[in-house]
């Protein structure tokens, strides 16, 4: 006698995806400081943008910028970091 076992398909070209959690949020964030000064520049702001998923990750740093920086100075400091957080979320990457 022979057992057939149905096994679903997979599809591998369009994986199953879960949005990024707060917590891998902030992390990707924080490792996005290079220069280790606690704010993150424009251009942190893009390369985190671009492991977060972003196409035009040059374009998200800019608007996060006008979005999340309150007091105007270009950079994203601590005092800022959770609206940036925030933001990225609002946007709904996934993993």
């Amino acid at each position: 006698m022979v057992r057939v076992v149905h096994v679903p398909e997979v599809n591998v070209k369009h994986p199953t995806q879960v949005p990024w959690s707060m917590d891998h949020v902030c992390q990707l964030f924080k490792s996005s400081d290079k220069n280790g000064d606690g704010k993150l520049s424009k251009e942190e702001l893009k390369a985190a943008f671009r492991k977060l998923g972003s196409r035009w990750s040059s374009y998200r740093a800019s608007r996060a910028l006008r979005y999340v920086d309150s007091n105007h100075d270009g950079v994203i400091s601590e005092e800022e970091f959770n609206e940036l957080v925030k933001y990225a979320l609002e946007l709904g990457y996934k993993l």
